[in-house]
């Protein structure tokens, strides 16, 4: 039987965290690395409910999570 050509889902990064754009606090999330290479998505923050544009990158079975505001300011 042949070795699999990726790297078996027990070695990707479960979860990831963010700091809210809005409040400050650090945000823990689940993540998917089926959902692809680069990921863009939109979650209200639990603690503040201010709406965040989560980015998610892998760079092989490390997850890369950073988020900013949904909406402007100024």
């Amino acid at each position: 039987m042949s070795e699999p050509d990726h790297d078996p889902p027990e070695l990707f990064d479960n979860d990831g965290s963010y700091l809210c754009d809005s409040c400050g606090e650090e945000i823990v999330i689940p993540l998917d690395p089926a959902a692809g290479h680069s990921q863009t998505f939109v979650e209200d923050c639990p603690v503040c409910c201010n709406p965040s544009v989560i980015h998610v990158d892998w760079d092989g079975c490390e997850a890369r999570v950073w988020a900013e505001s949904e909406q402007d300011r100024f």
